[in-house]
């Protein structure tokens, strides 16, 4: 094991292949808005951006230009009910991603979970998937409104929370592990070594350009970084 003793991961495309979930739930949801539906290469792509859903709604919509937030948020709010009926028969973890969490528990690790998601989405597919007892904190959107966090790759949320939560002194013992440019950046952002799972959905061209401090093919490869 090594000197890190803070592993920030982000969710999908990292510990969880959610692809399908997004992709089916994503079409469902411009299908019922009476809207052409996204092809999956075209979803991919924007999924690889890393951002939160009214983002990705707005990146996908044909008339992104005249939306209000409030017709994004009906739209949202539609995904949201078609990514929770689909997201136990879909979602799937990355292989050994359940045995990598477990592994960092029991050698006294902390382990925070950092995504651009909505909290509640995280937070049920954890639940769902046994995950919740092997994570110290769940970091995702909404899950402090009180605080106004900013979403990845604004280093706001190691720099005003974390690292004060956390009373992290040095740096160097921080692991920000994520497969987009959102979260590399963010770690690039905050000053602390970042970790690419090119398994996930990043580019891998814009990934590379950020020059991540570590590349895991898979995520049982982080074991044995050092």
């Amino acid at each position: 094991m090594n000197n890190f003793n803070y592993y920030l991961f982000d969710y999908d495309g990292t510990i969880c292949n959610t692809f399908p979930t997004i992709h089916f739930a994503m079409s469902r949801t411009f299908d019922k808005s009476g809207l052409p539906a996204p092809d999956e290469s075209t979803m991919l792509g924007i999924v690889s951006k890393g951002g939160g859903l009214h983002d990705t709604i707005r990146h996908l919509h044909p008339d992104a230009s005249r939306l209000s937030f409030d017709d994004v948020e009906v739209i949202a709010a539609i995904y949201r009910q078609e990514y929770q009926a689909c997201e136990t028969r879909l979602t799937v973890l990355f292989d050994g991603a359940a045995e990598v969490l477990k592994q960092l528990k029991q050698a006294g690790k902390t382990v925070i979970v950092l995504s651009n998601k909505g909290i509640g989405a995280v937070e049920r597919s954890l639940k769902a998937l046994n995950l919740s007892e092997m994570t110290d904190l769940v970091i995702a959107d909404g899950a402090f409104p009180d605080l106004a966090l900013k979403a990845k790759p604004d280093p706001m949320i190691y720099e005003e929370f974390l690292s004060q939560q956390y009373n992290i002194k040095n740096k160097q013992e921080v692991l920000m592990t994520g497969d987009t440019h959102a979260d590399i950046l963010f770690a690039n952002n905050a000053g602390i070594p970042s970790c690419w799972a090119a398994y996930g959905y990043g580019v891998k061209e814009t990934c590379e350009a950020l020059k991540p401090t570590y590349t895991i093919q898979e995520i049982s490869e982080i074991i044995n970084i050092k």
